[in-house]
Protein backbone atom coordinates (compact mmCIF):
# COMPACT_ATOMS: atom_id res chain seq x y z
CA UNK A 1 0.00 0.00 0.00
CA UNK A 2 1.16 3.49 -0.64
CA UNK A 3 2.53 5.53 2.40
CA UNK A 4 4.00 9.17 3.09
CA UNK A 5 7.43 9.01 4.19
CA UNK A 6 7.94 10.85 7.70
CA UNK A 7 8.38 14.67 6.59
CA UNK A 8 9.42 16.35 10.01
CA UNK A 9 9.16 20.14 8.06
CA UNK A 10 5.69 19.11 8.27
CA UNK A 11 2.77 18.41 11.21
CA UNK A 12 2.46 14.56 12.26
CA UNK A 13 -1.73 13.79 13.41
CA UNK A 14 -1.83 11.00 15.48
CA UNK A 15 -5.74 10.16 15.09
CA UNK A 16 -6.65 8.93 18.34
CA UNK A 17 -9.35 6.18 17.44
CA UNK A 18 -11.48 5.53 20.92
CA UNK A 19 -10.69 2.09 22.70
CA UNK A 20 -7.58 1.35 20.35
CA UNK A 21 -4.63 2.17 22.74
CA UNK A 22 -4.69 6.25 22.07
CA UNK A 23 -3.83 6.69 25.68
CA UNK A 24 -1.05 4.48 25.55
CA UNK A 25 0.44 5.85 22.42
CA UNK A 26 0.05 9.22 23.37
CA UNK A 27 2.58 8.67 26.80
CA UNK A 28 5.41 7.38 24.12
CA UNK A 29 4.60 10.34 22.23
CA UNK A 30 5.13 12.59 25.19
CA UNK A 31 8.85 11.09 25.30
CA UNK A 32 9.59 11.42 21.39
CA UNK A 33 7.98 14.95 20.74
CA UNK A 34 8.25 16.72 24.09
CA UNK A 35 6.65 20.45 23.68
CA UNK A 36 6.14 19.44 20.36
CA UNK A 37 2.78 17.20 21.33
CA UNK A 38 -0.05 19.11 21.22
CA UNK A 39 -3.25 17.31 22.30
CA UNK A 40 -6.20 17.78 20.60
CA UNK A 41 -9.37 16.94 23.04
CA UNK A 42 -12.70 18.03 24.54
CA UNK A 43 -12.41 20.48 27.56
CA UNK A 44 -13.53 18.92 31.01
CA UNK A 45 -16.77 20.36 30.20
CA UNK A 46 -16.83 19.06 26.52
CA UNK A 47 -15.87 22.11 25.32
CA UNK A 48 -14.46 21.75 21.83
CA UNK A 49 -10.57 22.01 21.48
CA UNK A 50 -9.12 25.15 20.66
CA UNK A 51 -7.77 25.89 17.30
CA UNK A 52 -3.90 26.48 16.64
CA UNK A 53 -1.94 26.53 13.64
CA UNK A 54 0.76 23.15 14.05
CA UNK A 55 4.25 23.97 13.28
CA UNK A 56 6.79 21.76 11.58
CA UNK A 57 8.09 19.03 13.38
CA UNK A 58 5.02 18.81 16.28
CA UNK A 59 2.69 16.08 16.48
CA UNK A 60 -1.09 16.67 17.07
CA UNK A 61 -2.82 13.86 19.18
CA UNK A 62 -6.23 13.22 19.95
CA UNK A 63 -9.85 12.91 19.05
CA UNK A 64 -10.88 13.16 15.59
CA UNK A 65 -14.60 12.56 13.71
CA UNK A 66 -15.08 13.52 9.78
CA UNK A 67 -18.86 12.23 10.30
CA UNK A 68 -19.21 14.36 13.22
CA UNK A 69 -17.83 17.99 11.58
CA UNK A 70 -14.59 17.66 13.74
CA UNK A 71 -12.58 15.63 11.26
CA UNK A 72 -8.86 16.30 11.48
CA UNK A 73 -9.05 18.53 7.87
CA UNK A 74 -11.88 19.90 9.62
CA UNK A 75 -9.76 21.44 12.21
CA UNK A 76 -6.42 21.61 10.46
CA UNK A 77 -7.30 21.89 6.33
CA UNK A 78 -3.46 21.89 5.51
CA UNK A 79 -3.32 18.27 7.31
CA UNK A 80 -1.42 15.73 4.88
CA UNK A 81 0.56 13.08 7.53
CA UNK A 82 -1.21 10.62 9.41
CA UNK A 83 -0.90 7.97 12.28
CA UNK A 84 -3.15 5.61 13.88
CA UNK A 85 -3.86 2.61 15.91
CA UNK A 86 -6.81 0.45 15.60
CA UNK A 87 -8.26 -2.48 17.28
CA UNK A 88 -9.75 -5.98 16.76
CA UNK A 89 -13.56 -4.82 15.80
CA UNK A 90 -15.67 -6.64 18.17
CA UNK A 91 -13.03 -5.98 20.80
CA UNK A 92 -13.29 -2.49 20.28
CA UNK A 93 -16.89 -2.06 19.80
CA UNK A 94 -17.56 -3.72 23.36
CA UNK A 95 -14.86 -1.31 24.68
CA UNK A 96 -16.71 1.60 23.19
CA UNK A 97 -20.26 0.14 24.46
CA UNK A 98 -18.90 -0.34 28.16
CA UNK A 99 -17.37 3.59 28.05
CA UNK A 100 -20.39 4.85 27.34
CA UNK A 101 -21.88 3.23 29.82
CA UNK A 102 -19.52 4.75 32.13
CA UNK A 103 -19.83 8.33 31.17
CA UNK A 104 -23.53 7.95 31.53
CA UNK A 105 -23.23 6.77 34.97
CA UNK A 106 -20.68 9.55 35.55
CA UNK A 107 -23.33 12.16 34.24
CA UNK A 108 -22.17 12.56 31.28
CA UNK A 109 -24.95 13.38 28.22
CA UNK A 110 -25.28 10.22 25.89
CA UNK A 111 -28.32 10.53 24.09
CA UNK A 112 -27.95 7.21 22.56
CA UNK A 113 -28.67 5.06 25.50
CA UNK A 114 -31.27 7.15 26.91
CA UNK A 115 -34.18 3.82 26.16
CA UNK A 116 -31.39 1.95 28.25
CA UNK A 117 -30.70 -0.84 24.57
CA UNK A 118 -29.31 -4.16 25.93
CA UNK A 119 -26.33 -4.73 23.90
CA UNK A 120 -27.94 -6.93 20.93
CA UNK A 121 -30.42 -3.75 20.11
CA UNK A 122 -27.40 -1.48 20.61
CA UNK A 123 -25.43 -3.38 17.95
CA UNK A 124 -28.06 -3.77 15.44
CA UNK A 125 -29.30 0.06 16.22
CA UNK A 126 -25.32 0.87 15.09
CA UNK A 127 -25.74 -1.38 12.10
CA UNK A 128 -28.83 -0.32 10.62
CA UNK A 129 -27.70 3.45 10.37
CA UNK A 130 -24.38 2.42 9.06
CA UNK A 131 -26.01 0.84 5.95
CA UNK A 132 -27.80 4.19 5.66
CA UNK A 133 -24.90 6.07 6.08
CA UNK A 134 -21.58 6.50 7.77
CA UNK A 135 -21.74 6.01 11.73
CA UNK A 136 -19.76 8.46 13.68
CA UNK A 137 -19.49 5.63 16.36
CA UNK A 138 -17.56 3.30 13.39
CA UNK A 139 -13.84 3.17 13.10
CA UNK A 140 -13.68 5.18 9.14
CA UNK A 141 -15.41 8.13 11.00
CA UNK A 142 -12.09 8.58 12.92
CA UNK A 143 -10.48 8.49 9.63
CA UNK A 144 -9.47 12.00 7.61
CA UNK A 145 -10.97 10.76 4.39
CA UNK A 146 -14.04 9.04 2.96
CA UNK A 147 -12.93 5.45 1.12
CA UNK A 148 -13.49 2.03 0.82
CA UNK A 149 -11.84 0.45 3.45
CA UNK A 150 -9.74 -1.65 1.44
CA UNK A 151 -8.01 2.17 0.45
CA UNK A 152 -8.77 3.60 3.29
CA UNK A 153 -4.91 4.30 4.30
CA UNK A 154 -3.71 4.73 0.87
CA UNK A 155 -3.83 8.44 1.32
CA UNK A 156 -1.63 10.34 3.77
CA UNK A 157 -0.32 7.49 6.17
CA UNK A 158 2.90 7.65 7.77
CA UNK A 159 2.17 4.59 9.99
CA UNK A 160 -0.75 1.93 10.69
CA UNK A 161 -0.57 0.29 13.77
CA UNK A 162 -2.87 -2.26 15.63
CA UNK A 163 -3.12 -2.04 19.36
CA UNK A 164 -2.86 -6.41 19.26
CA UNK A 165 0.75 -5.94 18.07
CA UNK A 166 1.30 -2.85 20.16
CA UNK A 167 4.95 -3.38 21.44
CA UNK A 168 6.25 -4.61 18.15
CA UNK A 169 4.06 -1.62 16.02
CA UNK A 170 5.41 1.03 18.60
CA UNK A 171 9.18 0.10 17.58
CA UNK A 172 8.21 0.15 13.88
CA UNK A 173 6.66 3.67 14.14
CA UNK A 174 10.09 4.79 16.33
CA UNK A 175 11.95 3.69 13.00
CA UNK A 176 9.95 5.43 10.61
CA UNK A 177 9.78 8.47 12.81
CA UNK A 178 13.77 7.80 13.72
CA UNK A 179 12.77 8.31 17.15
CA UNK A 180 14.77 6.19 20.27
CA UNK A 181 13.40 2.82 20.19
CA UNK A 182 11.42 2.57 24.07
CA UNK A 183 9.35 -0.29 25.62
CA UNK A 184 5.56 0.39 24.65
CA UNK A 185 3.84 2.04 27.72
CA UNK A 186 0.65 1.08 28.38
CA UNK A 187 -2.40 3.74 29.81
CA UNK A 188 -5.68 2.99 30.36
CA UNK A 189 -5.95 -0.58 29.91
CA UNK A 190 -5.38 -3.20 33.22
CA UNK A 191 -8.95 -3.06 34.99
CA UNK A 192 -10.71 -1.02 32.67
CA UNK A 193 -14.15 -2.59 33.33
CA UNK A 194 -13.65 -2.42 37.04
CA UNK A 195 -13.21 1.24 36.94
CA UNK A 196 -16.10 2.01 34.48
CA UNK A 197 -17.96 -0.45 36.69
CA UNK A 198 -19.33 -2.22 33.41
CA UNK A 199 -22.27 -4.78 34.15
CA UNK A 200 -21.10 -8.08 34.23
CA UNK A 201 -21.77 -9.55 31.29
CA UNK A 202 -20.11 -11.81 28.62
CA UNK A 203 -20.66 -10.52 25.13
CA UNK A 204 -18.47 -13.60 23.35
CA UNK A 205 -21.78 -14.51 21.97
CA UNK A 206 -22.31 -12.14 19.75
CA UNK A 207 -19.04 -11.58 18.40
CA UNK A 208 -20.27 -14.19 15.32
CA UNK A 209 -23.05 -11.60 14.63
CA UNK A 210 -21.51 -8.92 14.82
CA UNK A 211 -18.70 -9.50 12.28
CA UNK A 212 -21.88 -10.51 9.99
CA UNK A 213 -23.12 -7.27 10.78
CA UNK A 214 -20.39 -5.69 10.32
CA UNK A 215 -17.88 -6.80 7.46
CA UNK A 216 -16.45 -3.61 6.82
CA UNK A 217 -15.13 -2.91 9.60
CA UNK A 218 -12.98 -6.30 9.26
CA UNK A 219 -12.00 -4.88 5.70
CA UNK A 220 -10.26 -1.93 7.48
CA UNK A 221 -9.15 -3.81 9.89
CA UNK A 222 -7.41 -6.46 7.32
CA UNK A 223 -5.98 -3.36 5.61
CA UNK A 224 -4.85 -1.68 8.82
CA UNK A 225 -3.04 -5.32 9.28
CA UNK A 226 -1.84 -4.92 6.17
CA UNK A 227 -0.01 -1.96 5.79
CA UNK A 228 3.63 -1.33 5.67
CA UNK A 229 6.04 1.53 5.83
CA UNK A 230 7.00 2.40 2.31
Amino acid sequence: MPANPYRPDRPLYSLHVPKAAGSSLRKTLQDWFGEGLKLHYRGLQGEPPERFQPQPGDCVHGHFNRVRGIGVRDYYPDAEDFIVFLREPFDRFVSQWKYLHYQKRAGGHVPELDDGPSFETWMRRRHAFAVEQEDPFGTSAQLPFAAPPAQAFDRGFVFVGLLERFASDVGRLADVLSRPKADAQWVNTAGEPQRAGDPDEDYAPHRAAYAALFPWEYELYAAAEAWRPA
